[in-house]
């Protein structure tokens, strides 16, 4: 990223939440204005129908596939954008005193995801303005309030705050709790047991077990080991007042 005015580099560990330059003191971005981000995914559009997720400074996530373009206004500043598809990421820090568009493409030779990056340099305020009054703004298919935290935990790329040895029935496997949902995964399973913090009615101890009360009357009974029990039930419980909002 270069200083609009003094042109020169940025330093890569700038603080993003100043509004000036550290070389030459004057203001990077006018503070309030809009301006519109377009990103288009090129590339051969897939039988699989692969889809490359958008995330705007970890807070909303987009969409969009090949051959699709998506758009959105954004406030002045530094913006964080984190691209993903497949195993694959990347991200960019975009200081936005302009309009941008951007190309994003997934490299299937090398695996990895390109960036293309087009500041819109006639971006005054009166076209500024113009371009997002007549663009079909794009909705964002999620947003967070928690943040990276948030969005991990749907995708399923979040650590367990708990991975223990645990029995369900006669079915040994391994339980692993994070922090919006548990997983339980036999031994000699292929597919995991998942239960949405936001669909558990109650967690109770029952004979040394943790007895999990679902939405329709659904228990599911636990059997972990002792050292851990009393820290996991108050971790569950404490956990799914705050999903449920009890």
């Amino acid at each position: 990223m270069n200083c609009p005015n003094c042109k020169r580099v940025l330093p890569d560990n700038i603080n993003l939440r100043i509004n000036f330059c550290p070389m030459c003191g004057k203001k990077l971005f006018e503070d309030g204005k809009d301006y519109l981000i377009q990103i288009a995914c090129v590339g051969h559009r897939s039988a699989d129908g692969n889809v490359m997720m958008v995330f705007l400074d970890e807070k909303q996530l987009y969409e969009v596939k090949a051959g699709e373009t998506i758009c959105f206004a954004v406030k002045a500043g530094f913006h964080a954008l984190k691209f993903r598809q497949k195993i694959r990421s990347k991200n960019i820090t975009l200081l936005v005193n302009s309009g941008y568009a951007i190309k994003a493409a997934y490299n299937t030779v090398s695996g990895l995801i390109e960036t293309n990056v087009v500041k819109f340099d006639d971006d005054d305020e009166e076209t500024s303005e113009r371009r997002i009054r007549e663009a079909d703004l794009t909705t964002p298919v999620m947003e967070s309030e928690t943040g990276a935290r948030g969005f991990d935990s749907v995708l399923g790329v979040d650590d367990p705050e708990y991975e223990v040895k645990a029995t369900e029935g006669f079915k040994e496997g391994i339980l692993s709790i994070y922090s919006e949902r548990l997983e339980f995964k036999g031994n000699n399973d292929m597919a995991k047991e998942v239960i949405d913090f936001k669909n558990i009615v109650s967690v109770k101890k029952k004979m040394g077990t943790i007895d999990i009360l679902c939405d329709g009357n659904i228990h599911k009974i636990y059997s972990i080991p002792k050292d851990i029990y009393n820290e996991v039930m108050s971790f569950l419980n404490n956990r799914i007042e705050d999903v449920r909002g009890i």
